[in-house]
């Protein structure tokens, strides 16, 4: 095992190879804001979602793509064209001493260039490599290709998102891409952890997107719905399909997100709807009870909830209910979360300083202790370590990397 280096990290000093596009570029960030010592191998001119939108400043430039700079904290960065057979035989070398190696190629595509899992085992048994992919390895769907959308309609998520009469809706942000990810990143821990205490031998992580996306189901899962009932999971829009009221409503000055799922959290909200709209309707019995008991006369509790809410802000609302001890929350926009008292308290927000585009606060992620300190870098420049890995380590001259960059290989 690695030995840990004081102040590098949670974990030891592992050698991590990314190769993913976005489908897998989070799993990297991960292993890299944790410790490991994650190179980012670039094509020539850099990886395609350099070319990604939003800019810094909306100047196109492969060094200030906002999508680039999050995904890739903590990384360092290596050029090598992998198609080219001098630098197939270059990456074979740094699989050599690697530990893990990230991929979110095709199905296939790596064994045609001989440097898939089977033969970079050979060179290295101790070599982990996860391979992201939309569908897995193995099935008659392997070698479809996907994207985020098709991965939301695959994995039948699709189908909870959105108005009941209208179309399907995609989640922002691209959130298929995040499961996929985050099962690899542990995938990998639990490899290494294996490897370093109990086999002494590498493995190969099979991730399906389709699957890790599935998995990710909080409530309404589609399947386990289906065979109990045999009908498919209506949509129900910003509201939920077991509680009223429990969804988005809107407030004087935006939304908030409020749900009462007790009979004494319905008392107490009946109670303020009451004391700020003067409506005696909704301290009728019939709306009175537990978790179903609003559900036959939901619109009309909306009805209310809405003509309640619109009459107060988002905070006024937010912090009676905590006094009234009610979920009552503010749907937060960018400027909410940078001036978040709860988040800046815990440090939440971290500042990184890069050489192109200078200092920007970055999340820190959702896990602390004593030794996680989050992203410890800005996103690497276009093959900034091609000196350290090429010359320090793999010992090639200034000679060899001038010819490698003028036949593009580097």
């Amino acid at each position: 095992m690695p030995a840990k280096e004081k102040g590098a990290g949670f974990i030891p000093r592992y050698r991590v190879l990314d190769l993913a596009d976005e489908k897998g570029a989070y799993c990297g960030k991960l292993l890299g804001d944790l410790g490991a010592d994650v190179i980012k191998v670039e094509p020539p001119g850099g990886d395609k979602t350099r070319c990604r939108g939003p800019f810094f400043k909306n100047e196109a430039h492969p060094e200030k793509s906002l999508h680039f700079l999050y995904f890739n904290t903590s990384k360092g960065s290596i050029t090598l064209n992998m198609e080219d057979p001098a630098g197939q035989q270059i990456l074979r070398k740094l699989a050599k001493t690697a530990d893990v190696v990230v991929e979110s190629f095709p199905v296939g595509y790596l064994a045609g260039l001989g440097l898939d899992y089977a033969a970079l085992r050979k060179i290295n048994p101790r070599l982990i490599m996860a391979s992201i992919t939309p569908y897995g390895q193995t099935g008659p769907q392997a070698w479809y290709k996907a994207v985020d959308i098709n991965i939301l309609a695959m994995s039948g998520y699709m189908q909870l998102i959105g108005e009941p009469d209208q179309a399907p809706l995609v989640l922002g942000g691209e959130q298929s891409y995040y499961p996929g990810a985050q099962y690899a990143a542990a995938g990998i821990l639990a490899a290494l952890f294996h490897r370093d205490n109990v086999s002494g031998k590498g493995q190969h992580i099979d991730v399906s997107m389709q699957e890790a996306m599935i998995s990710f189901y909080q409530e309404q899962t589609p399947v386990a719905m289906w065979r109990k009932t045999r009908e498919n999971v209506a949509r129900v829009g910003s509201m939920d399909a077991m509680v009223t009221p429990c969804g988005l409503y809107p407030c004087k000055d935006g939304w908030i997100s409020l749900c009462a799922v007790t009979p004494q959290e319905w008392d107490a909200l009946s109670q303020w709807i009451h004391e700020v709209t003067g409506n005696d309707e909704v301290l009728q019995e019939q709306y009175k009870g537990g978790l179903l008991a609003r559900m036959p006369v939901r619109d009309m509790v909306n009805v209310m909830v809405i003509e309640f809410a619109d009459k107060l802000t988002g905070q006024e609302l937010f912090l009676e209910g905590q006094k009234r001890k009610l979920v009552v929350i503010p749907v937060n926009d960018a400027p909410s979360l940078l001036e978040d008292s709860q988040l800046n308290s815990r440090n939440f927000w971290v500042e990184l300083d890069h050489p192109v585009v200078g200092k920007l606060r970055y999340p820190k992620g959702a896990l602390y202790s004593d030794e996680i300190e989050g992203p410890r870098k800005a996103a690497p420049l276009i093959g900034e370590d091609n000196e350290r890995i090429y010359s320090q380590e793999l010992k090639f001259s200034g000679e060899d990397l001038a010819v490698m960059r003028m036949t593009g290989v580097i």
